[in-house]
This record gives structure tokens, C-alpha cells and sequence, in this order.
């Protein structure tokens, strides 16, 4: 039945709702929505490579401290993702309950994203502390107002499992531009060696500059995702009934949020085990720029090749991906990409411990990295494809057990484990930096071998314990593809009685 054969009864506007929910998206929709995997990837590469290394290494803040700023500045963050999501699902306002709050992010994240590199001179400790927290704090929760509400467009815009499936890919492909580029940018632009600045990444004034051009790509990756689907979702918000008045309730949201993490199966097995992943994952990129120059004796060059395989990982597993995540569980998907992620993160430390590499500072070493960074890729991109297939599907699951629809709320799950675990990692990678008495630039300390020894061990070991938690903890997930066929089927049949009703009044 067409939309515009729907009657004009009093359930009208529910069933246009649901005929619009089971169109196709066009193409071009769905494409642009991609370019929400730009702004995630920009800031991912950032936040995960650049900023503890700027500011444990090269302004000198201690390790700890960074790491705890960033913590905090993420458990704010991943607080406001499901709050943020409920407020999305109930707002009322010109521009749409999800375009008003991704349109209004943008300029204040930007200008928060490019403040966090330019700390004022002369500042204490404490300073730096605080002026890394307000910074970070700003921009993570712009972040979440651009990134909760289009989580939520993703699973609007598309209902069949093989247009997810389409758009994560497109949201892979566009996060995959913005991760080379920013790799590009970083390492052939701003961080180039010197003769004063061998190791560029320690050059204190390319971070400013670096910043300014960062900011300004993550706006207009901000701003295409979000006209690219205006005029679509406002359609599909015109025929929605309009939202409660309700005033909003903090503990409402928290025990609809508690619930879901712990007490409903397959959403609880998806969160805490992204959550060992993405601890494991944090701890060892934010360790990357330590790692390369002074475990491996990787150069400039070299450094920018082997960040540049993680995407290219990641391109092949998209790739891959459009082939086989619709004859395959997504759950066996997902467990193999996590398996390959773990091991191309743990075996290059003890490798290296046990004197099984290639010789420091040589190409084959590096060839080496290159292949273990390429698998990371292939396993990251198998995890977030099969991630988003896997809450879409599992919000199919709670609108048909308990006919209600918390769309933005269940999805925005995946930013709160992930964002959480993300600051997680961050405060051991800190300890770890103090704890083996890794120096500052501007101390004139050499970093030596033991030191660098020392970082890999302590590394290494907690990765391999996270990593196999979650492992251990994923396999829990029970929604199976012919389980969620018969979903799909039933809310089928249940909008169609609906609308048959809606017709008949």
C-alpha cells in the first residue's frame, strides 16, 4: 500500500510512518550519511595518535594526567550519549529532533577540537591539566550531539539488513578518505623530519597549524553528513505523531540505560565486550608514537607507512564485507575480526621482547609492522561493520519483544562503550608512560632501550588480558540471522495489521 493511499484516520500518521520506514533509501542519502564516518575516523585518528603523545611527550604534562583528563573528558562524554539519545527520540524543534542538535554541534566542536593543541605558554601542571580537561570535555560532548542523533539516522534511514549493511560500508569508505588524509597531512605536512626535529611528531609548533587544518575538515565532514540527509528524515519526521512534552527525566533514562547493559542479553554482551575491545585497542594506539620512533626505530617515513595500513586493512575488509556479511552470522564475523585485531596488537610487543624481529631500525622491520598493522586494519574493519549490523539488529529484537522503539538509545550504546573504554585506555597508557619513566622532550633525556623494553612489556601484557575478556565475554551475543528474519517478518506483519486498521477507521 503507497502513502498516499493511506486514509486519513486518526492513525494515519503512524501508518505513513511506517510505509516511509520500509522504503528504500536513495543512493545518494545513503552516501552522503557516509561521510558521518569522515568526522568519526578524523577524530578517532587524533585523539588516539596525537594528544597524549603532545601532551606527555612534548609539552611535558605528566602521563597520568593526560590520561586522566581524557578520562574524564570520556566518561562525561559517554554519560551524555544515551541522555543525548533520549533527547533526540523526544525533541521538538525547527530543523528536526536529529538535524537541529548535528547542524548546532558543529562550529563549537571545531573550535573546541583545534584549542586542545594550542595550550597558552608558561602554564603549571595544573594548568595543563585543566586546560587539556575544558578542551577535551568541549569537544567531546559537541561530538556527541553531532554523533548520537545520526547514529540514530543510520538505523531511520534504513531498515533491511542489506541497506545497513550498504551504509556501513559507505560510512567505512569515507572514514577511510579522512583517516589517509589526516595520516597525510600529519606525518607529510606538519610533523616532517628536520635536522633540529628528526622525530617530527616532537616539534612543538607544527601541532597549531596541524589543529587549524584538523578542525576545519572535521566542520565540513560535519556539515555534508548532516544536509545529506535533511530533507529524507524530515520527511519521515512529518508523519511521526508529534513528540511527548514530556520534561526530560535523568533517572528515567539511566534505568532504561542500566537495563539494557545489564540485564538484556544481547545488548549486554555487545557493550562489555566492546568495552575490553576498545581498552585494549586504546591503549595500544595512544602508545603508537612511542613505540614506533623509540621501540622499532621507525622514521618519519616509515612511521606515516605503517599508520597508513590500518586503513588500508580496513578498506579490504569493506570490500570484503559487501560479499559475505549477508551469507555469514555476523557474530562469527566479528569474533574472527576481534581474534586477528588482538594478535596483530599483542604479537609485534613480544615479538620484539623476545628477540624475534627483524633488527631495529631496518626496512624488513618495518615491512614487518606494516603486515601486523595491515591484519589490525582487517580486524577493525570486521568489527565495525559487523557492530553496526549487530545493535541495528538487536533494536529489531526490542521493538518486537516490547513493542516500543528506543532507536537512538540502544545505538547510542555503541558510543558509550565505545568512548568510555576509549578514556580507559588512556589512563593505563599514562601510568605506563610513569611507571617505566618514559621523559619529555624538553627534559633532554634520552629514551632508552630498557625504557622502551619496559613500554612494551607493561603494553603487551594488558592488552592480551583485555583483549581475551572480551573475547570471552562477545561470545554470549545469541541473535542468529534466521532468529532475526523472524523478527523482521513479525514487525512486518504487525505494520500491516496496522495499517489495515488505520484504513478500515
Amino acid at each position: 500500500m503507497g502513502v498516499s493511499s493511506v486514509s486519513k484516520g486518526p492513525y494515519s500518521s503512524a501508518a505513513r510512518m511506517r510505509c516511509l520506514m520500509h522504503e528504500r533509501a536513495p543512493f545518494h542519502i545513503k552516501a552522503l550519511h557516509g561521510f558521518t564516518g569522515s568526522v568519526g575516523n578524523l577524530v578517532f585518528v587524533v585523539f588516539e595518535l596525537f594528544v597524549l603523545f603532545f601532551y606527555q611527550r612534548v609539552v611535558g604534562l605528566d602521563g597520568r594526567l593526560v590520561g586522566l583528563a581524557i578520562f574524564i573528558s570520556l566518561v562525561v562524554d559517554a554519560l551524555t550519549d544515551p541522555v543525548i539519545g533520549d533527547w533526540s527520540d523526544r525533541l521538538r524543534a525547527r530543523f528536526g529532533r536529529r538535524h537541529t542538535m548535528m547542524f548546532g554541534s558543529v562550529l563549537p566542536m571545531g573550535l573546541f577540537f583545534f584549542l586542545q593543541f594550542t595550550p597558552p605558554a608558561g602554564l603549571s601542571q595544573q594548568g595543563l591539566f585543566l586546560w587539556l580537561l575544558v578542551m577535551s570535555v568541549g569537544a567531546r560532548v559537541m561530538l556527541t550531539f553531532f554523533d548520537a542523533p545520526a547514529a540514530a539516522v543510520t538505523a531511520e534511514v534504513a531498515v533491511r539488513p542489506a541497506d545497513r549493511a550498504e551504509m556501513g560500508i559507505y560510512r567505512q569508505v569515507a572514514g577511510l578518505l579522512a583517516y589517509l588524509g589526516v595520516l597525510y597531512l600529519a606525518f607529510s605536512v606538519f610533523f616532517s623530519s628536520t635536522e633540529a626535529f628528526p622525530v617530527g611528531q616532537e616539534n612543538p609548533a607544527a601541532y597549531a597549524p596541524f589543529g587549524a587544518a584538523a578542525a576545519i575538515a572535521l566542520m565540513v565532514f560535519m556539515i555534508v553528513a548532516s544536509a545529506g540527509t535533511y530533507r529524507h528524515i524530515r520527511r519521515f519526521e512529518n508523519s511521526l505523531p508529534p513528540p511527548s512534552r514530556t520534561r526530560f527525566d535523568w533517572m528515567k533514562t539511566l534505568r532504561s540505560w542500566s537495563e539494557l547493559i545489564l540485564q538484556v542479553r544481547n545488548t549486554r554482551a555487545l557493550f562489555w565486550g566492546l568495552l575490553l575491545a576498545t581498552t585494549m585497542g586504546s591503549c595500544f594506539r595512544s602508545l603508537n608514537l612511542h613505540f614506533g620512533p623509540y621501540l622499532w626505530g621507525l622514521t618519519t617515513e616509515q612511521m606515516q607507512a605503517w599508520q597508513q595500513a590500518v586503513p588500508y586493512g580496513m578498506l579490504a575488509a569493506a570490500v570484503g564485507a559487501r560479499f559475505i556479511v549477508t551469507r555469514t552470522e555476523p557474530k562469527y564475523l566479528y569474533l574472527t575480526g576481534y581474534a586477528i585485531l588482538l594478535t596483530s596488537y599483542v604479537a609485534p610487543l613480544f615479538l620484539t621482547l623476545l628477540g624475534l624481529l627483524p633488527e631495529f631500525g631496518s626496512g624488513a622491520l618495518a615491512g614487518v609492522l606494516f603486515g601486523f598493522q595491515l591484519a589490525a586494519g582487517l580486524g577493525a574493519g570486521l568489527l565495525m561493520i559487523c557492530s553496526l549490523i549487530m545493535f541495528a539488529e538487536t533494536t529489531d529484537e526490542y521493538r518486537f519483544v516490547r513493542n516500543v522503539s528506543r532507536t537512538a538509545l540502544i545505538l547510542g550504546l555503541i558510543t558509550f562503550g565505545n568512548k568510555l573504554a576509549s578514556g580507559l585506555g588512556k589512563v593505563v597508557s599514562g601510568w605506563i608512560l610513569e611507571w617505566v619513566g618514559f621523559p619529555d622532550v624538553k627534559s633532554g633525556v634520552e629514551v632508552t632501550p630498557g625504557v622502551a623494553s619496559d613500554l612494551a612489556l607493561y603494553a603487551g601484557v594488558f592488552c592480551a588480558v583485555a583483549g581475551l575478556a572480551g573475547l570471552a565475554v562477545l561470545s554470549t551475543f545469541r541473535l542468529t540471522r534466521a532468529r532475526h528474519a523472524e523478527i523482521v517478518a513479525g514487525l512486518r506483519e504487525r505494520d500491516r495489521m496496522m495499517q489495515t486498521e488505520a484504513a478500515s477507521g
